[in-house]
């Protein structure tokens, strides 16, 4: 079972979306470079880069930095774990832990990106990036142990 957020985990969702391959055509293509930043709560920060290609995730990789990509997604581990638990107990994301909604006004997970262009890449192409989370629902998870929960 793999552990959010790691490599492992980001593939076996992207294998789920060449599972359903015909869920993602009908959202159609996609050509974005997405990093996602998740900081570790004092643990330090963790970066990936997903390259999307046609109509699914070509390729996933821990990253130093994400200079690399179109835009990224940042925000603390407890957002992240929050939105894949949602989508784990709801088989998608509700409307209040949406990747659209989580990114308005910077909070909880932020949108980062070069200049307005590479921005609108995640608007342009935010049903398929939803729905590739959305996959996490059929992806066995484990958690990491909460801060406040550690002896």
């Amino acid at each position: 079972m793999p552990q959010f957020p790691s490599v492992e985990w980001f593939q076996a969702v992207s294998r789920r979306t060449e599972e359903d391959k015909q869920k993602f055509k009908l959202l159609g293509y996609v050509d974005a470079d997405v990093g996602i930043k998740i900081d570790g709560n004092g643990a330090g920060a963790q970066s990936y880069l997903l390259k999307f290609r046609d109509y699914g995730v070509k390729s996933v990789e821990l990253a130093k930095d994400l200079r690399g990509a179109d835009f990224s997604i940042e925000g603390g581990l407890d957002a992240w774990s929050e939105m894949v638990r949602n989508i784990k107990a709801n088989g998608e994301a509700d409307i209040e832990h949406s990747l659209n909604r989580l990114t308005m006004a910077d909070v909880p997970l932020k949108l980062v990106a070069r200049d307005q262009l590479q921005a609108d890449l995640f608007y342009r192409f935010n049903q398929s990036f939803q729905a590739f989370f959305n996959e996490a629902a059929h992806v066995p998870t484990e958690f990491p142990i909460a801060e406040g929960a550690r002896k």
